[in-house]
């Protein structure tokens, strides 16, 4: 944004805040209640979504929103009925609708988290929680000053991968963590790049809300295929950090119980397809935190072989998740976890495999829309992933190690 819209973003946001008070308390459900439930922005993840709350026993998806009309009716095919918007706000102001779902792009994630808490719903917010630190902040003063419940997409807390680690780690098995690794690999076709697609006929000036979709960024003419390749550019998007590290820094997080960062180190580039793309393909993290944890994570967009995961390194032991690993006997993929002593410290210690089931992220939010208990990823841990992702990218524009302190005072800039 520039200083000027930044600005007024900022005060909406704290005047937003102010009058989360002045709405009642969200209604009680009963078990066999229907959930109204609305929907901002409903692309290819927003679709997703939109399956997943359909599928969730005594919900009703009543109305989407999205800056393209394209998407309105791809979502009344999903969900016949529905009343449809190209401006979230008329969305908010449907009668009886008790939650909204929020999976827009990223740059505008904070205006729709806290409108939502204004106009008095439960939010469930899609990863990462903002697009900026000074956002962030934002949001979370208003999550703690409404009162709803706040579900962040951060799939895996509801893991039971996570579940195991906590447990291994709770019980002392795993000793002192002071390292965790951490990778995540895709790959796709020559000359075709991470991300990028093709541009639909009727993606024009007269079928999309532009100005919405800026939202505050400095006015330019229609220009399509950032629209749809967003994720692309550091204006909207925060590139792969937001987009995959920031799942497995919000796990490695919850499982260690680990605080903000104090700093951040991040290099690469773009080096897999040089396709214009701004945010890199090719990147190497270093968090420090405090009590001595240093968390690395690679990722790369030309090789896939070895799919996503984390080393907890122990001095009592390993904890070794991961998944779409291919086996380089069977070639089958999965998810696993696994424990494995550290014989100089644990001599008769035994491996295990984690077998502790996952709970469906979705049902969870509604469980406990229901029950006004904590979902499994609250706004605290999306915050603190949010701000780690935020250090990284920092790091890596600003060529040099990042603190958490420098990150606070920096103005979000594109």
């Amino acid at each position: 944004m520039t200083n000027t819209t930044r600005r007024d973003f900022l005060q909406k946001a704290a005047l937003g805040t102010a009058a989360l008070l002045a709405y009642p308390p969200a209604r009680v459900l009963g078990a066999n209640d229907r959930l109204r439930v609305g929907m901002i922005g409903v692309g290819n993840r927003g679709q997703d979504l939109l399956k997943e709350i359909m599928a969730v026993p005594n919900t009703q998806l009543v109305a989407i929103a999205d800056v393209y009309s394209r998407r309105h009716d791809e979502a009344k095919k999903m969900a016949p009925g529905i009343a449809t918007f190209n401006d979230h706000r008329r969305l908010l102001d449907v009668k009886d609708l008790d939650a909204v779902i929020v999976a827009s792009p990223l740059h505008t994630h904070a205006r729709h988290f806290i409108d939502t808490l204004a106009a008095g719903k439960d939010l469930y917010s899609e990863k990462t929680m903002t697009w900026s630190i000074p956002e962030a902040d934002q949001c979370m003063a208003a999550a703690k000053e409404s009162g709803r419940v706040i579900q962040i997409g951060l799939q895996w807390e509801s893991s039971g991968t996570l579940a195991d680690a906590r447990k291994w780690i709770k019980d002392g098995i795993v000793g002192k963590v002071t390292q965790v690794n951490s990778w995540m690999s895709r790959n796709t076709p020559h000359g075709k790049g991470q991300w990028v697609r093709a541009v639909p006929s009727d993606c024009t000036a007269q079928n999309v809300n532009w100005s919405a979709f800026l939202n505050g960024r400095p006015d330019r003419p229609f220009d399509p295929f950032r629209l749809i390749n967003w994720r692309l550019f550091w204006e909207f998007s925060g590139g792969n950090v937001t987009e995959n590290a920031v799942h497995q820094f919000a796990w490695i997080m919850s499982a260690l119980d680990l605080p903000l960062p104090s700093a951040a180190y991040m290099s690469g580039g773009v080096f897999s397809e040089k396709d214009g793309r701004e945010v890199p393909d090719t990147i190497a993290i270093t968090l420090d935190f405090p009590h001595d944890v240093v968390v690395a994570w690679q990722s790369t967009f030309s090789n896939s072989h070895y799919g996503l995961g984390e080393h907890i390194l122990g001095s009592d032991g390993t904890i070794d998740h991961t998944w779409g690993e291919s086996d380089m006997v069977t070639g089958e993929t999965g998810e696993i976890i696994r424990y494995f002593p550290e014989k100089v410290n644990r001599p008769h210690g035994a491996a295990l495999t984690g077998k502790t089931p996952g709970q469906d992220h979705m049902t969870n939010w509604v469980d406990c829309i229901r029950s006004r208990k904590t979902p499994n990823a609250s706004v605290e841990i999306g915050y603190r992933s949010a701000i780690a992702v935020h250090m990284a990218n920092l790091a890596y524009r600003q060529k040099q190690r990042v603190t958490l302190e420098m990150a606070k005072a920096s103005k979000p800039d594109f």
